[in-house]
């Protein structure tokens, strides 16, 4: 890199040069332990999600499959079919700028415009999108970018127990909906287990979720194989059967054991909103 060349305003170059400069002289302070294990654990907890959300996204059938979460958004074509499948007729696809036929990517600012029209359609539909801008999806923003597909995906899930929301006089369900629906069930089957939210540091062990699924059925719950969950291996242990347990009910699960274990809220809301969706189908 030449004097020249830098200020040429050749972006990728100036990118890689200030790049190099922060990494050989960033002028921070080095992390403490325990900043690097929070640092650790929203990462272990961004990559879980886009996990699940990919799996969800791909039982859309949109296309192309998605495989890596945060790039195969870039361009919004993902999120408009997805919104496209969740709210029918949300999406009036001449405005959207289409992915060239011969696989090449769309230029920048047709894929800002895409995912523009994607936070559009979010705050439409009373997403909370305060902040977010079509350029954050665009550029990769992990946090924004998993938060709006969050938020269509628990949608797609509220959209499932409509029925039920009728019933209860709702417009639709919300979280605090399906923790009282969760603390119903654990109660129908006899037991005293309850949470106050999704992020309830007791869910970690797995017993509620298992208190949840003897209420809906308690034929399927074998209590002489649920552990106490005072530590780890006996935490998973309850929550891999709760998932077990879960699946052979019929509902569809995006979570593993290790996202109950560490209260991954989100996910445990997906858990809660497909056990309510199989209790409608069973008639609990």
């Amino acid at each position: 890199l030449t004097p020249k060349s830098l200020v040429a305003g050749n972006p990728k170059l100036n990118l890689a040069f200030v790049a190099n400069l922060f990494n050989t002289h960033p002028g921070l302070d080095p992390i403490t332990e325990e900043e690097k294990a929070d640092i650790e654990d929203f990462d272990a907890e961004g990559e879980r999600e886009a996990r699940v959300f990919t799996l969800w996204l791909n039982s859309l059938d949109v296309q192309p499959t998605v495989v890596s979460f945060f790039d195969d958004l870039r361009d919004g074509t993902i999120l408009l079919q997805a919104y496209d499948k969740v709210i029918p007729g949300s999406v009036n696809w001449r405005h959207c700028n289409k992915r060239p036929a011969n696989g090449s990517e769309l230029m920048r600012f047709k894929a800002v415009e895409n995912t523009n029209y994607a936070v559009e359609i979010g705050k439409q539909n009373r997403f909370s999108l305060v902040g977010i801008q079509g350029a954050d999806i665009t550029d990769g923003q992990r946090t924004l970018t998993l938060g709006m597909v969050w938020q269509l995906m628990r949608k797609d899930i509220v959209n499932t127990l409509g029925n039920l929301a009728q019933r209860m006089g709702k417009r639709e369900i919300s979280d605090a909906d399906m923790v009282t629906w969760a603390n119903g069930m654990s109660k129908k089957g006899g037991k005293s287990s309850s949470i106050r939210s999704f992020k309830d540091t007791t869910l970690g062990n797995g017993i509620f979720l298992l208190d949840v699924l003897n209420g809906m059925k308690s034929s399927y719950v074998d209590y002489d194989m649920v552990a106490s969950g005072r530590n780890d291996d006996e935490a998973y242990a309850n929550a891999k059967l709760a998932i077990s347990i879960a699946r052979k009910m019929g509902a569809t699960i995006w979570l593993v054991p290790e996202d109950i274990c560490n209260v991954r809220s989100r996910l445990i809301v997906t858990f809660i909103g497909s056990l309510m969706a199989t209790a409608e189908k069973m008639g609990v």
